[in-house]
């Protein structure tokens, strides 16, 4: 074979290839500069008269693709997650659960009380009202640590003697259960105080709160005695 029959075979196989490159190019679509056969479906794609479909785990089509921002689906698509966003929550929802939860605490549903509170605390964790639901719930179960906790974040939430009078009411009876009764009478004396400072009137609860101060020293005072021994001299003063 001549080297120019060679050359000319050459050239012609080339003129080919090109003329195939060229004629497959035509027929395909681009997206992003990327060159996509639209006969061909890639794996886990649903074919979709737009565009592919991403699968039936995600069961979205181009058309509703394109209208996502890329940055965000490529988070969702990494991650398996759909961001979702944050509920506005207005004062008139947590007062309702409140409510809802006094209503169920009344009727002795506890457990729909706890959840209840549970909830309100959730949407607004500095509500003191909230919180010490939540602590009388928890303390007419016995659940008495804790109620102490619900209460000491009442008083935390709480900004003045108004809202937290009764709550260190309720700490001084949780102590008191849990025979810490010198922080019973502590936290119980402070109630009182804050009563006072306080300016309401509740003349019921401030007798239950001075009767259960009472009880408390008394209690006290038989603690502190279980530690007094004959064995120990008495203490002698003056010359």
């Amino acid at each position: 074979m001549s080297h120019n029959l060679l050359t000319l075979l050459i050239l012609t196989i080339l003129l080919s290839v090109v003329g195939i490159v060229c004629t497959a190019d035509t027929g395909k679509v681009y997206y992003n500069g990327y060159a996509f056969d639209p006969d061909l479906v890639p794996s886990g794609m649903i074919p979709y008269e737009d565009g592919w479909s991403h699968g039936s785990l995600f069961s979205a089509p181009n058309w509703l693709l394109k209208q996502i921002d890329q940055n965000l689906m490529s988070t969702v698509l990494d991650r398996g997650v759909t961001p979702s966003p944050t509920p506005t929550i207005t004062p008139d929802q947590t007062d309702d659960y409140i409510s809802t939860g006094y209503a169920a605490l009344d009727g002795g549903n506890y457990r729909g009380a706890y959840s209840t509170f549970q909830k309100a605390t959730e949407l607004d964790p500095t509500n003191p009202e909230a919180w010490y639901g939540l602590g009388i719930t928890l303390e007419r179960q016995n659940r008495y640590l804790s109620a102490l906790e619900a209460y000491q974040q009442a008083i935390t939430s709480a900004e003045g003697a108004a809202s937290n009078w009764a709550s260190y009411a309720g700490l001084g009876r949780v102590f008191y259960n849990l025979n810490r009764f010198p922080e019973a009478v502590n936290a119980i004396e402070t109630a009182l105080t804050q009563y006072e400072n306080a300016g309401v009137s509740h003349p019921d609860e401030q007798d239950e709160i001075t009767r259960l101060l009472e009880e408390v020293r008394r209690k006290l005072g038989e603690h502190n005695s279980y530690f007094s021994s004959p064995y120990i001299p008495p203490l002698v003063t003056g010359g």
